[in-house]
């Protein structure tokens, strides 16, 4: 699928019947499931923008010991570029940590007045110039491994209901992509034993 073709006319927010239509075209596309890990995300994360019009979708990922969130990808509506690699700490915005393990997503219309997000702002968010931000959190086996970010730049905007579906939509797809990466790795592992495991066995005599 070109990606181009995902861009919307206009600037700006999507409506909500262009965010329809944008998780409808999603959910028929397994254009990603071929792609390295790397790629796939690096799709999702630009369509999902492309679509709806927000200045940047991140993709971050969890430390094993969950107290870093460093991100694996995102890309920039206003840049074009994609990027990777800051991450946050949990002792530097506890709030914000805390609201992603207990709440099925964080929406904050204006992120210097929502709770979870009043500590980002002053540090991440303004620097980024990020107004309003829309963060899902991904789960996989019931756990929390990262979160998909939804960051608008400029004017605080309201987040729709349509706009929370359409994230959701876009954040079971990443959780598809990384399962299916979990997946091929063990398929590997495997693969890769079973092969030791015949160049240990000893040669049937011949009779």
């Amino acid at each position: 699928m070109d990606l181009l073709q995902l861009s919307r006319p206009f600037p700006g927010l999507a409506t909500p019947a262009e965010l329809q239509d944008g998780i409808a075209r999603l959910s028929r596309g397994a254009y990603f499931r071929e792609a390295s890990l790397d790629m796939a995300l690096s799709i999702i994360a630009e369509a999902a923008a492309r679509m709806s019009g927000v200045t940047r979708v991140s993709i971050r990922a969890l430390s094993a010991d969950g107290q870093e969130l460093c991100c694996i990808e995102s890309f920039s509506l206003v840049s074009g570029r994609h990027a990777k690699g800051d991450c946050l700490q949990a002792e530097d915005f506890p709030a914000y940590f805390s609201a992603l393990r207990t709440e099925s997503c964080i929406v904050a219309d204006d992120v210097n007045s929502h709770p979870a997000t009043a500590e980002l702002a002053l540090i991440y968010l303004r620097h980024q110039r990020v107004s309003a931000v829309l963060d899902t959190p991904i789960h996989i086996r019931g756990e929390l491994q990262g979160v998909l970010s939804f960051e608008q730049e400029g004017t605080p905007e309201l987040w729709s209901p349509v706009h929370r579906l359409f994230a959701h939509a876009i954040a079971n797809l990443v959780t598809l992509a990384l399962v299916e990466y979990e997946a091929d790795e063990a398929r590997r592992r495997a693969d890769s034993a079973a092969r030791r495991l015949q160049t240990l066995l000893p040669t049937t005599a011949a009779h």
